[in-house]
């Protein structure tokens, strides 16, 4: 990976002033940046999330500010659009101190050097060290052999299953080992009316397993060209594909309408969906019948699911950056990890939290286990500058395939050429 620097955000500016909703965001952006200019003497922090989420990370703040009553946080919170509104924040030389960030969009802010190193932080901190984190999260967030989050989840995917379908159908739950065929067998026979067996969605982060368990990825580990159309990834893409359209166990999008798959499981329309923790919360509170998780199915590579990771970046423009790094330590504590893992919405970065009551004791799932057993065989999405790009054209581009409008291998090969247009791009 070239340790060249990319250009500013500038040009995105300019992009946003051409159409009427990019200027009234644009506008929006600048005046949060201007009423965090006016609270001079506070350390600001950018963040997602929805308001249960805000309210908890607001009670470690305080506890923070408590601690630390000569740095007072400045709360921005950025509902939609995070990434987009952070970068037109740093065209505009107003970006927060302290932001939250996840992996796939962390390289192409860290190659543009609005981000610290942390890795020095880190390395002289006497309560906060690298083994305090999984391996993984620790290398999703970074760049270029560089920390440039301290994280504070990871982020993976499991099979979540509807045991009273399941026990209608006298169907036996899934297990760690079973493979894509068992998994087919399984949805056959769960599929009946308006009741599928699987769900189906056309974003990358829910199919991206089915190409990596063949041995598949969107691009080569060094990020410099697409493999899309090699022999394993083809296979991954039709295991995908075959869900709808061989063997008719996935609803189609005509079937589905504008629906989640976590809707649809919700109302048991759909016996098992490949999802993330953060269902959790919500089923927890939502659901009226006993629910689980299982690993993905095992292809011809193995079971291979994601380890990614969210955590908390500083700003190289900051000002003050030891007491922002007081503050992600803080964040990054083992009470404050615990504190964001309670309420079920995360697998813990660190696995004296991961390993705890707080998160294998906190009721549905039973098998909460299978999130930390699978981190072994997991691994970070490739996520190369124009990471944003290249999910967008993905996520454009292969719609009419997975809707069987158009053959996989005749949709790749444009798809092929814009994203090797894009990684060259990205090295120039």
């Amino acid at each position: 990976m070239s340790t060249k620097v990319a250009p500013p955000f500038g040009p995105i500016i300019e992009r946003f002033r051409r159409a009427r909703k990019g200027l009234a965001v644009l506008l929006g952006v600048l005046a949060i940046a201007g009423c965090a200019q006016k609270d001079a003497g506070a350390l600001t922090f950018s963040t997602w999330g929805s308001i249960e989420e805000i309210d908890t990370l607001k009670q470690v703040i305080a506890a923070f500010e408590k601690q630390n009553p000569d740095v007072p946080v400045r709360l921005i919170h950025i509902p939609d659009e995070y990434p987009h509104k952070v970068r037109l924040m740093a065209a505009a030389h107003h970006m927060p101190d302290v932001l939250f960030m996840e992996n796939q969009t962390l390289a192409g802010f860290a190659s543009r050097g609005v981000l610290r190193d942390l890795g020095p932080f880190l390395a002289h901190d006497g309560s906060l060290k690298a083994k305090d984190f999984y391996p993984p999260v620790m290398q999703a967030l970074s760049y270029d052999g560089k920390l440039y989050a301290v994280p504070r989840d990871l982020s993976n995917l499991v099979v979540y299953y509807n045991r009273q379908l399941f026990d209608a159908a006298h169907v036996p739950y899934p297990h760690a080992g079973w493979t894509y065929a068992e998994m087919v067998a399984d949805a056959q026979k769960l599929t009946h009316g308006d009741q599928y067996g699987i769900g189906f969605s056309p974003y990358p982060l829910y199919w991206m397993p089915y190409l990596w368990s063949e041995g598949g990825d969107v691009m080569d580990p060094a990020m410099t060209h697409c493999t899309l159309l090699s022999p394993a990834s083809m296979r991954g893409l039709t295991d995908y594909w075959n869900l709808r359209w061989r063997y008719h166990v996935a609803p189609t999008e005509a079937e589905t309408g504008n629906a989640r798959m976590s809707q649809l499981f919700a109302q048991s329309k759909i016996a098992m969906e490949v999802d993330g923790r953060w269902v959790v919360p919500g089923y927890r509170k939502r659901l009226d019948f006993p629910w689980d998780v299982a690993p993905f199915p095992s292809g011809s590579a193995g079971s291979i699911v994601d380890a990614d990771a969210s955590g908390w970046a500083i700003s190289s423009a900051c000002k003050h950056p030891d007491k922002a790094w007081r503050f992600v330590r803080f964040l990054a504590s083992k009470p404050s990890i615990s504190t964001f893992t309670a309420s079920g919405l995360i697998v813990p970065s660190r696995p004296d939290v991961a390993n705890s009551p707080v998160f294998l004791g906190g009721g549905a799932p039973s098998h909460g286990q299978v999130f930390l057993d699978v981190i072994g065989n997991s691994r970070p999405t490739l996520a190369p500058i124009p990471y944003d790009e290249i999910d967008y054209e993905l996520i454009d581009s292969l719609g009419p395939a997975w809707d069987n409008e158009e053959s996989l291998k005749d949709a790749l090969g444009p798809i092929a050429k814009r994203i090797d247009a894009l990684l060259q791009e990205s090295r120039e």
